[in-house]
């Protein structure tokens, strides 16, 4: 078993796991992560599918071992219940932000067509 490349995330400040590249049908690019939390109380291991713009290279890592998926319009990636940052999650769902859900979409539409590394 292969240990995935590492990246910076830039919302946790710190490094992470890079799982997979998914382009979505609008040919936006989106990084598949996972990363371990430390807590006083313990650790939790997390996971999310985030923005490419959103991670950066680390120097020395392979990045060529990486999956790369095309997404259909059907499919739907799973997500993670416990993170608010996960679009599933959003106050979309429950007909309230509607007009920020639409122009997050709108500006991640708006983003360069594949990873820059």
């Amino acid at each position: 078993m292969r240990v995935p490349p590492v990246v910076i995330y830039r919302a946790i400040s710190g490094p992470a796991y890079l799982l997979a590249w998914e382009q979505h049908p609008d040919r936006t690019w989106w990084a598949r992560l996972a990363w371990l939390e430390v807590r006083r109380d313990g650790h939790a291991g997390r996971h999310a599918r985030v923005a490419a713009d959103d991670v950066g290279p680390v120097r020395g890592q392979d990045y060529s071992v990486v999956p790369r998926r095309r997404l259909g319009r059907r499919h739907r990636p799973p997500g993670d219940p416990t993170d608010p940052r996960d679009p599933a999650n959003r106050a979309f769902n429950r007909n309230r932000g509607q007009n920020l859900y639409r122009s997050a979409v709108e500006q991640g539409r708006r983003r360069p067509p594949e990873p820059n590394f």
